[in-house]
């Protein structure tokens, strides 16, 4: 009898946001490639190609598999068909099997000081992203029946804590979870999930994490005391092992579901 796995040999994905080698999205893209996934890594700007490119190497060069770069803004509908164009080429398939909504942008702004261009930017990188990467991978890319769609939200969508901006807009992705399970489900095949992290040190959560002195923020301390799992931080490696289970066939049943990766942490603030 052959031993299960979470072998992801021959699958194709996309993990959006992934081009800065201490994120959340690079650990997504290293542990789908660690499983034997062909993975595109995401970047914006051309200030950012160096570390994509980068995070691309290293990861071919440890597990064998194959990668390719892609930048584009998430928040528009050409520029997310135009990315998926380019990864099917680039690895000459018809087809991409996950997709992982990572990239997004948080402010922490008092409500009296938010202004237009920081509601359109947050809901545009947050929200908007997410339709069009959803829309062009399973249109253009042609996502097949046992595709995957997870969207990295956040707890913040469920704890009363900053950012609120950014809170609300991942309260609106959950929302699409929801919704695009239902219908991605039944006419695809696809399951489309949400998971959440807790409090991970990356680069953009260290100014909520972390004063300028370098000691633990009071938000910081509050989220600590919550965790049950155990006495530390989240990693980015916490979410990636949790991403790789769901992209997996083991979790064809699981759909529509918000997955709080956080250590436990649970109520609002």
């Amino acid at each position: 009898m052959s031993v299960d796995t979470l072998s992801l040999a021959g699958k194709t994905a996309l993990v959006t946001g992934s081009g800065r080698e201490n994120g959340i999205g690079a650990a997504i893209a290293k542990a789908l490639a660690r499983n034997g996934a062909s993975v595109a890594i995401h970047h914006v700007s051309e200030s950012s190609k160096g570390r994509a490119e980068k995070v691309a190497i290293d990861i071919s060069e440890e597990f064998g598999t194959k990668t390719t770069i892609v930048q584009g803004g998430v928040e528009s509908s050409e520029s997310a068909k135009n990315m998926v164009e380019q990864i099917l080429k680039a690895f000459s398939v018809d087809h991409i099997d996950i997709l992982v909504n990572n990239a997004a942008d948080a402010r922490s702004t008092p409500l009296l000081e938010v202004e237009k261009e920081q509601l359109e930017h947050e809901f545009a990188v947050n929200v908007f992203g997410v339709i069009y990467m959803t829309q062009a991978v399973v249109g253009v890319g042609r996502m097949p029946p046992g595709g995957r769609v997870v969207n990295i939200g956040s707890i913040a969508s469920k704890l009363l804590g900053p950012p609120p901006i950014y809170g609300a807009a991942k309260a609106a992705m959950d929302a699409l979870t929801t919704l695009w399970a239902g219908e991605l489900g039944q006419s695809h095949g696809i399951t489309v999930n949400t998971i959440a992290p807790g409090p991970i040190p990356t680069d953009m959560s260290k100014a909520y994490l972390w004063a300028d002195d370098g000691s633990p923020t009071a938000f910081q301390l509050a989220l600590c005391a919550q965790t049950r799992a155990a006495n530390r931080l989240g990693s980015v490696e916490d979410l990636a092992d949790a991403t790789l289970l769901l992209v997996s066939e083991k979790s064809r049943w699981i759909t529509a579901q918000f997955i709080s990766v956080s250590g436990g942490i649970t109520g609002a603030m």
